[in-house]
């Protein structure tokens, strides 16, 4: 399987740096949306952790941006991510696919936190609001509530008519079937799962879920690319080796349009976006080794993230 040295990688990281924005990354349709992402996405989950300095995610968010991200994704536990991105996002909000997400089954909560991500991010529209971890039982212990006209669904319908939100989203981390009652309501038109060469003998979106997702032109959004539990330090996938293998696993998903990646600094953006650069899909004989590997991981990392059903 054609992997990256140190030094190799080093070089490539160095190259994504010159002053000088290179070419733009490559761009996928988002499924059935008349919108052109960027095959790289930005999880802005960390940007908001405690001692994060504002112009620090200015800076991150500014340079992929002149790069060619264009899809940004936060939600509102992310402590002040959406605050922050708000403010990196002056006199740029038009160049890139806003997201954010909604974790409650009651209407009116979730009315509520979709007009408070609004104003935290102090933009007028949503280009999506996700239903945030359709897999957790404990969130939504009634799927059927979460997706009824009263209940979540019922509140993203009614900011998509308000304008509020343009397109309607909802994510998983776990057990995949859940997802695909929503995918029935014929409403959702993006989905985030976690995609990695890992996690693929483990919870399975890829055969489960997608092929759904696929056949009604739902654009999939891969998150989890680089492993790592909910919580804890846990099983990654950041060795330069497993960096650019499960990059190109994910973008070579069947369906996959974005791989979002969680960046905390301009470095890890740079290194997110010289792997991009550099991706080309997998021979047979590197899938095949791919895949040994990641028979292998799945054993030692278990559930990582929670029941499969």
């Amino acid at each position: 399987m054609a992997q990256f040295s140190r030094r190799q990688f080093a070089g490539l990281v160095a190259a994504s740096s010159l002053a000088a924005p290179a070419t733009p990354i490559p761009t996928r349709r988002l499924g059935r949306i008349s919108f052109q992402a960027g095959i790289l996405g930005i999880g802005a989950q960390h940007l908001g952790d405690d001692g994060v300095e504002q112009s620090l995610v200015d800076r991150v968010l500014g340079e992929a941006i002149d790069n060619g991200v264009n899809y940004i994704d936060t939600a509102p536990p992310y402590n002040l991510s959406e605050e922050r991105v708000g403010r990196a996002l002056k006199g740029k909000r038009d160049k890139v696919f806003l997201v954010s997400k909604v974790e409650t089954n009651a209407r009116g909560d979730a009315a509520y936190q979709i007009r408070d991500s609004l104003r935290k991010l102090q933009t007028d529209y949503l280009d999506c609001v996700h239903i945030h971890n359709i897999g957790r039982e404990d969130r939504f212990p009634k799927l059927e509530q979460a997706l009824a006209k009263d209940g979540t669904l019922g509140a993203l319908l009614d900011a998509k008519k308000q304008g509020l939100i343009r397109h309607i989203g909802c994510t998983a981390h776990m057990r995949p079937a859940r997802a695909l009652p929503a995918f029935e309501t014929g409403e959702f038109e993006l989905f985030m799962c976690t995609i990695n060469f890992v996690e693929r003998h483990i919870y399975n979106f890829e055969e489960k879920v997608l092929p759904e997702a696929r056949r009604r032109n739902i654009g999939v959004i891969g998150m989890k690319v680089l492993g790592g539990p909910l919580k804890g330090p846990g099983a990654r996938l950041t060795a330069p080796e497993d960096y650019a293998t499960t990059l190109r696993y994910a973008w070579g998903v069947p369906g996959l349009a974005v791989a979002i990646i969680g960046i905390r600094t301009v470095e890890e953006l740079r290194q997110a976006l010289a792997a991009t650069r550099a991706y080309q899909p997998f021979t047979p004989a590197e899938m095949t080794k791919v895949t040994e590997r990641g028979k292998l991981l799945a054993a030692q990392w278990g559930l990582v993230r929670g029941p499969v059903a």
